[in-house]
């Protein structure tokens, strides 16, 4: 009996090593397959953690270095541009010199008719210089921003993008027709109605209905009256004086405006909303022929999609109908666009760069005169400053060309490397990798062989008594 359960032992003994070399060529199996030394976040949780961000940024990497080479295209498609708008402008340099001197005689007109298609084209290759859809040399290139209208008249409102506030200024002694807000900071004002009195010398206090009191100055010429403590300045179309405020008000009330989305296609200029009929809002700009109505439903937050204009007005809760009625807003570009060559949120992983404005506006030669003689010789000076700011901007252009190609090139040199460090952490060692699963091969087939012997010997124990 002794016997026998040695030789059980030995056998369960056997087959837990066995067991061992199964498991371990399995894995040696799974790595070899995969390519892999972690599978799963068991194999190594630091090393899947590690490697996972790895991937991640390799990944960003690859995309910003496509966005380095995208945007070195794109300032090629403008500069290309520009090298016929410099071409052009040294073809008007040559009709301005000859037309300023007194051999042109009767020829003035056709040299004057020339330059008026040149000028022509120009703008027409700016009109039509685009990437991907965006106009490049034309003015609008870069992030559109709006910038609120602040003119009132009497019962006229504006809107203090800051707070969403409707500010109403009433002259009850029509002393101060005219008057505009502007606001140097956040404004601490609550909605409430706000008395104006004289307190003695230039000052003059603002009293709420509801019990805020501030302290305001007018100044020197009385064409300005400023609350320093809350950042606002009224400022008059005429002098002021702290007697003809008498009991004038400023009325401030919730605008229910939130905040405002521009699209790429957005025009540029100035905008003005109205509310024609119950419950919409139009908004139409002045310099072009865009508008737009949209309804909107009192008395609960939503936004107002215009989606014609590519604007998004976001209002909330306490918005009232006609409350927007004449106010203003203008649309510019800021010049300049942000492409993202890193793989974070930081101003180190961005680069602006500029185009321009090169119409014959922007360059400042849309009035050129070649029809007489005076006017040829001060369009001289005037193509001479375009010239001088085309290559200006072309040379800004070339150099974020050039920065751009390094940037590209460390991105690829920084791929290679994460890619590497992500290697050793993830990747298998074939070679490693296929000595363990050799030596597991001969342990199993060795493990089995043995486990057969073991389950033999009590076979042998029994013939004992045959």
């Amino acid at each position: 009996m002794a016997l026998r359960i040695v030789n059980n032992i030995a056998a369960l003994n056997t087959q837990r090593w066995l067991s061992v070399s199964d498991a371990g060529m399995k894995k040696s199996l799974e790595r070899l397959s995969s390519g892999y030394r972690i599978n799963r976040a068991a194999d190594d949780a630091a090393g899947l953690a590690i490697s996972q961000s790895f991937r991640a940024d390799i990944a960003s990497f690859k995309v910003a270095s496509r966005n380095a080479s995208e945007a070195s295209s794109l300032l090629q498609v403008g500069e290309g541009a520009m090298d016929q708008i410099g071409n052009m402008l040294t073809r008007l340099k040559e009709l301005a010199t000859q037309a300023a001197s007194a051999n042109a005689g009767t020829e003035l007109g056709k040299i004057d008719a020339e330059k008026a298609e040149l000028i022509l084209e120009i703008d027409r290759i700016s009109g039509v210089t685009e990437y991907a859809g965006t106009k490049l040399i034309d003015g609008t290139f870069g992030t559109l921003t709006p910038t609120w209208g602040s003119s009132l008249v009497d019962t006229t409102y504006d809107i203090d993008t800051t707070n969403g506030l409707n500010y109403k200024y009433t002259d009850t002694n029509t002393n101060n027709a005219t008057v505009s807000f502007t606001f140097n900071s956040p404004v601490a004002l609550a909605a409430d109605t706000y008395t104006l009195a004289t307190s003695g010398g230039t000052a003059v206090k603002m009293t709420g209905a509801l019990g805020e009191v501030f302290e305001g100055t007018l100044a020197a010429g009385g064409l300005t009256l400023s609350f320093a403590t809350i950042g606002l300045t009224l400022t008059g179309a005429s002098a002021m004086t702290t007697t003809a405020f008498g009991t004038d008000t400023i009325i401030v009330t919730d605008a229910g405006y939130s905040s405002m989305t521009l699209s790429s296609s957005t025009a540029t200029g100035t905008w003005t909303a109205t509310s024609a009929t119950a419950n919409s809002i139009t908004l139409t700009n002045t310099r072009t022929s865009d508008v737009q109505t949209v309804l909107t439903v009192d008395g609960s937050a939503q936004t107002l999609d215009f989606d014609t204009l590519g604007i998004k007005l976001t209002l909330d809760s306490a918005y009232a109908d006609n409350e927007f009625d004449s106010f203003a807003f203008d649309v510019a570009s800021s010049g300049s666009s942000t492409f993202q060559v890193g793989s974070s949120n930081t101003a180190n992983d961005r680069v602006n760069i500029s185009l321009g404005d090169a119409t014959a506006s922007g360059l400042g030669i849309s009035a050129l005169d070649l029809a007489t003689a005076a006017g040829a010789q001060s369009a001289l000076t005037t193509i001479d400053s375009a010239i001088s700011a085309l290559a200006t901007v072309r040379g800004n252009i070339g150099a974020a060309q050039n920065r751009l190609g390094y940037a590209a090139a460390n991105l690829a040199t920084t791929i290679e490397n994460v890619q590497a460090a992500e290697s050793i952490i993830r990747d298998v060692d074939m070679a490693s990798e296929m000595t363990d699963f050799t030596k597991n091969q001969i342990l199993l087939q060795a493990g089995t062989a043995m486990l057969a012997q073991a389950n033999m010997a009590p076979q042998q124990v029994l013939a004992l008594f045959g």
